[in-house]
């Protein structure tokens, strides 16, 4: 058995293995009360074996709060509740933690009763769009030291098996730490041991709270990646200062403040691309030391395995797979499903105060609101009229229907008329750094063989053939995605035009050097990263030049961020450019696109395309953008007409994905599952 499923001691807890589920913010909170909603979703989470929970964000200043976003520690009534939390996680095998958090600078004055956030120094940041903190009190502090004690010993009495201090991604013990936020002049800034003091009190004042077995760790980024802050040496000497007081009983390492510029849990990062903080901080500590920030289970068994790190934190995962722990124990690693780093429902959705969730799994965070008087989820009981049930289409939305259909006991034929599965959704895949989407289809497909399901490739569905089919089938379902749209913008003839899904398909296409993309969505921008990047040096060829240093860095750098291939340009009508990515993978595709030197136009319109490029008009005037070929990525349209051709000629059929509406993934997702259960 591999290390990392064996026990492991935290001070006097043990927890039967190393696999932490990490903080996170799931939903609102009522009027600072955890919900029974939220507790059926930690509950599935437990059962799904994780060895330790921490439950995230636990607010305990009594005049900085916000009631809806985070349970409250500060007073004995929000008790039966959080007992009533930890008892149904004990009761299915888990041990949760406490985790106590401040904003500091980054809580906005309207998300905390109206009253001005408070820091160590006042310091604004850009994340409150500049609302001035005010700086902390003497006196204050000192308050802030018992309301903590105060919260410990409510956490310790509510059931909970530890304690975890979130210092971590700019939080208000982060905020001490850093140059860049603490320019006190008494006893709490300047020297790294004055800017360490308000947290060495914070322990020793919890410590006295609940005594010396009761577990108290730390969750650390490893590096502030804010210039001016802290790096990584500081914090591991500022983590080698901590640990010398024997009042840390673990460390859990991140990485980045929620302002840094570097990508730090999306997609892009390679898994395990941060271990060499938690490798810093492990080798300044003795207490355990656990590893998180895009971790796969190949990468978490390893790290283990050879112990660089003594356990290892996971969130997202459990979001996708709430049995992600039992299924990877019991050999069953490949029906896990995977976690795509896109952030879409659950980062994002956090950050902005909604319910959190996952693009491939609808039942996260609703299972409460799903499960049947026998606590049974949809896909966990059997239909009681099973039926044969014919699907065209094998994208997202056909996938996921004929998965859930069939654990519901139904037998399913797919057709699909492409020689693969996995839709559209595959040239959402190909950008660079974007592939991790692909594993998501490719998922639904191995669960939909696995349980049956026939997947007929190849088979390009008509009237006739869908009619003639119906009369052995119970129900058809129409899942045949969108299709391509071109707006009608007068066009020269020879002009040579390809579609954005040409391209993204791999085919091998003559484009010339000078390239316009009609159309900024999320289509028309990944688009113009995966041409920007051609030419541009791999991830190996950089590692090699950086190894045997045939070029200076500065030539590096250029091969790096500069296309030799291809000059693109991309045109958009609307006021904003790629509005339909996500907020938590936008900023680092736009980010890449201007370093590639792609040129982004909004607000312009195209008058006319011509055999020598595009004429377009904007508020500057008239301009003609020379272009060998002409991308048209302007949007799609549902593909319904064979579903409007048979409607009323087969007695059930339905419509679901990109077929009703073109959306997202999870709205595919969504109106699969939907379907399939109420069959």
């Amino acid at each position: 058995m591999k290390k990392i499923y064996t026990p492991i001691m935290i001070n006097k807890l043990e927890l039967k293995n190393r696999f932490v589920m990490a903080p996170m913010s799931i939903g609102a909170t009522d009027n600072g009360m955890v919900t029974d909603d939220q507790i059926e979703f930690y509950k599935r989470r437990a059962r799904g074996g994780v060895g330790l929970i921490v439950f995230a964000n636990m607010q305990w200043d009594k005049e900085r709060y916000n009631p809806h976003h985070g349970a409250l520690l500060t007073d004995r009534k929000y008790l039966p509740q959080l007992e009533k939390l930890t008892r149904g996680i004990h009761e299915n095998g888990g041990k949760v933690f406490a985790q106590l958090m401040h904003r500091g600078r980054y809580a906005n004055q309207a998300s905390i009763q109206g009253v001005q956030a408070v820091a160590p120094s006042a310091i604004p940041t850009r994340f409150t769009h500049f609302e001035m903190p005010r700086e902390l009190t003497h006196d204050e502090i000192k308050t802030f030291l018992q309301w903590q004690a105060d919260a410990a010993a409510l956490a310790k009495e509510a059931g909970f098996d530890g304690i975890e201090i979130q210092t971590n991604s700019g939080y208000l013990y982060g905020q001490f730490w850093s140059p860049l936020t603490n320019h006190r002049t008494d006893e709490y800034g300047g020297s790294v041991e004055n800017r360490n003091r308000f947290m060495v009190e914070t322990l020793e004042a919890m410590r006295k709270a609940v005594g010396p077995d009761f577990p108290i760790s730390l969750r650390i980024s490893g590096s502030d990646y804010m210039p001016g802050g802290c790096n990584g040496d500081d914090i591991a000497h500022i983590c080698h200062l901590l640990d010398e007081t024997g009042n840390v009983d673990g460390f859990s390492i991140t990485a980045g403040w929620h302002e840094s510029s570097v990508p730090l849990i999306t997609m892009e990062v390679p898994h395990g691309a941060f271990a060499y903080l938690g490798r810093q901080i492990k080798a300044q500590v003795k207490a355990p030391v656990a590893m998180g920030m895009r971790m796969n289970l190949e990468k978490a068994e390893m790290f283990v395995e050879r112990g660089d790190f003594d356990a290892i934190i996971m969130g997202r995962v459990f979001l996708c797979d709430p049995e992600f722990v039992n299924k990877a124990q019991s050999g069953n690693a490949d029906h896990i499903r995977p976690c795509v780093g896109c952030n879409a429902k659950c980062l994002d959705n956090a950050m902005a105060n909604k319910p959190i969730g996952c693009i491939g799994n609808y039942e996260c965070n609703r299972e409460g609101i799903l499960e049947n008087a026998e606590g049974k989820l949809p896909t966990e009981t059997v239909s009681e009229h099973p039926e044969r049930i014919l699907v065209i289409g094998a994208g997202p939305a056909g996938l996921e229907f004929s998965r859930v259909a069939a654990l519901r006991g139904h037998k399913v034929t797919i057709w699909e008329k492409r020689d693969r599965t996995i839709g559209l959704s595959m040239y959402a895949a190909t950008p660079p750094r974007r592939y991790d989407i692909r594993y998501l289809g490719q998922w639904m497909e191995h669960e939909c063989r696995s349980l049956g399901v026939e997947i007929v490739l190849g088979k390009e569905a008509d009237e006739e053939s869908v009619l003639a089919a119906a009369k052995d089938f119970d129900r058809v379902v129409f899942a045949c995605g969108s299709k391509k749209f071109a707006p009608p913008i007068p066009t020269e003839d020879g002009v040579h035009m390809v579609h954005a899904w040409d391209i993204l398909e791999g085919n091998e296409l003559d484009l010339g050097k000078k390239i316009v993309v009609v159309g900024g969505g999320d289509v028309g921008v990944e688009t113009a990263l995966y041409l920007g990047e051609q030419g541009t040096l791999s991830a190996d060829e950089l590692r090699f030049f950086m190894i045997y240093k045939p070029e200076p860095y500065e030539k590096l750098d250029e091969l790096l961020n500069k296309s030799a291939i291809y000059d693109v340009s991309v045109v958009e009508m609307g006021k904003k450019l790629a509005p339909d990515i996500n907020p938590g993978s936008r900023w680092s595709i736009m980010a890449r696109c201007k370093q590639l030197g792609v040129k982004m136009m909004k607000e312009t319109k195209v008058l006319e395309i011509r055999k020598d490029g595009v004429l377009v008009e904007n508020a500057e005037g008239q301009k003609l953008l020379p272009a060998d070929t002409v991308v048209m990525a302007a949007g799609a349209k549902p593909n319904n007409d064979l579903y409007e051709a048979v409607k009323d000629k087969i007695p059930n059929c339905a419509l679901i994905g990109d077929a009703v509406k073109v959306a997202r993934i999870p709205d595919a997702v969504e109106s699969a599952y939907t379907l399939a259960a109420s069959i």
